[in-house]
């Protein structure tokens, strides 16, 4: 039996693409988990043949597996077991799986799938994620040529990564595709698709379009990105701080803030779990404070910190870090001879002394952030990827209410969102020699 199915002409681009990875995407409503679904089709007749689709949670793969069961009937489909695969007369298997364990960017590790379909792959937060995921994508068999195979809206903690990795710009011409080559030489190709690329589901549901085009006056940030396709980085539901990041635009607060010899520079810090660090440099003049560079690392222990530190030249004055500065090091010594000194030990040793910040409710964090937001100009080049976790910093959705909580999600971009916080909640007396001309931009938003 075969399936009765046309596709449309943006999914006949990618259904027939030759490219070891694949992003199919940009606006809503382009057709792309269709298209995925069926793409997976193409080799089942391969008594060998092994696929895995992953989703971001169970209840996404609920709804996939359900309209899967009705895709792959005619070609004899059969969903069995738990965690769901279909299986094929001749061999061929469908896995799947959800990205909620602790582990699930590793579990895959030794498994072998000659293609992977990954949805809403924005809802992976690094590109090291997802060289995780994609590193079981290989074919032993030469009759199958291993790929990936991509959907994606241009929103969620992911965006800027994916944005990077296929060299997608701001706005995508919807009339082309794109093409780039990595530097271990891989051939991606982005193709991007919006409402009026799925007639099919304008037709079906004319309701849909009519639910996009309002987001124009209620989120127009969202509706660049849902509606347009528009890549510039605020489609990010339940943001904290979209609002005043655009009013700083808008006032010409994010231009080029050099560093003023004749000012001390202050840092504060955020240490994430494991060996994760983020530093804020600072510098102040009256009451207006110059957020002028930002540092994220991992992999590193407290003293190549400061090494990067003092490598800037910067003229340092306070140094701020959280209560966990006081735990031990675990990344410096040896396994034999371990250093049972705290970071704050090691940094004092090494000519930095932090005071420590006390702790704070997520709340009162936020508030105090966008309180103070007003006298903050940013450095928008060395400040760049600390904007960005801003701009993705959002609160956790309820998706069986489908409401907001009224707390953070702790992903990637939360160590620069507190380090900021730690900045606002300090009790910082302005030095009378910091007092002086307030620093202008030379180019103001109009």
């Amino acid at each position: 039996m075969r399936i009765s199915w046309q596709p449309q002409p943006k999914q006949e681009i990618a259904l027939s693409s030759n490219n070891d990875e694949i992003l199919y995407g940009g606006a809503r409503g382009g057709g792309k988990t269709m298209a995925g679904m069926v793409w997976l089709l193409y080799d089942i007749q391969y008594p060998f043949y092994r696929a895995l689709t992953i989703r971001k949670n169970a209840d996404d793969l609920k709804d996939w597996i359900d309209r899967a069961k009705e895709m792959y009937k005619p070609v004899r489909g059969e969903v069995v077991g738990n965690p769901p695969e279909i299986r094929f007369p001749r061999g061929g298997i469908i896995r799947t799986g959800h990205l909620k364990d602790e582990n699930a960017y590793m579990k895959y590790q030794g498994h072998q799938y000659h293609k992977m379909v990954l949805e809403e792959l924005s809802q992976i937060p690094r590109e090291k994620d997802y060289l995780k995921l994609i590193g079981s994508n290989r074919s032993p068999n030469p009759e199958i040529k291993p790929q990936v195979f991509c959907t994606t809206n241009p929103d969620e903690p992911g965006y800027e990564w994916i944005k990077s990795r296929w060299d997608i710009p701001d706005m995508p011409d919807f009339n082309k595709v794109y093409e780039v080559k990595t530097a271990e030489g891989k051939r991606l190709i982005f193709i991007p698709a919006k409402l009026e690329d799925n007639p099919i589901l304008m037709a079906a549901d004319p309701n849909y379009i009519k639910y996009l085009e309002e987001l124009k006056t209620k989120d127009f940030e969202l509706y660049q990105a849902w509606r347009l396709g528009n890549w510039k980085g605020f489609g990010v539901e339940g943001s904290y701080y979209r609002r005043q990041l655009v009013q700083a635009e808008e006032n010409g607060r994010i231009t080029d803030v050099p560093y003023d010899e004749g000012l001390e520079v202050h840092t504060w810090c955020d240490l994430g779990v494991g060996d994760s660090f983020c530093i804020g440099y600072f510098q102040v003049s009256g009451l207006q404070w110059r957020w002028i560079d930002y540092d994220e690392f991992e992999g590193e222990s407290i003293f190549q910190a400061i090494a990067r530190m003092k490598g800037k030249k910067y003229r340092y004055g306070r140094h701020f870090a959280p209560h966990d500065i006081e735990v031990r090091d675990l990344s410096s010594g040896s396994v034999e001879k371990p250093d049972l000194r705290s970071r704050w030990e090691i940094a004092k040793e090494n000519g930095v002394n932090y005071e420590i910040i006390g702790g704070v409710s997520a709340g009162d964090k936020i508030d105090v952030l966008r309180s103070k937001f007003s006298v903050l100009w940013i450095d928008k080049t060395k400040c760049d990827l600390g904007l960005k976790r801003l701009r993705r910093y959002h609160k956790e959705f309820d998706d069986k209410r489908g409401i907001f909580k009224d707390i953070p999600v702790h992903d990637i971009n939360s160590h620069c969102a507190d380090m900021m916080a730690y900045w606002a909640l300090t009790k910082f007396e302005i030095k009378e020699d910091t007092v002086g001309t307030l620093y202008q931009p030379k180019w103001k938003r109009r």
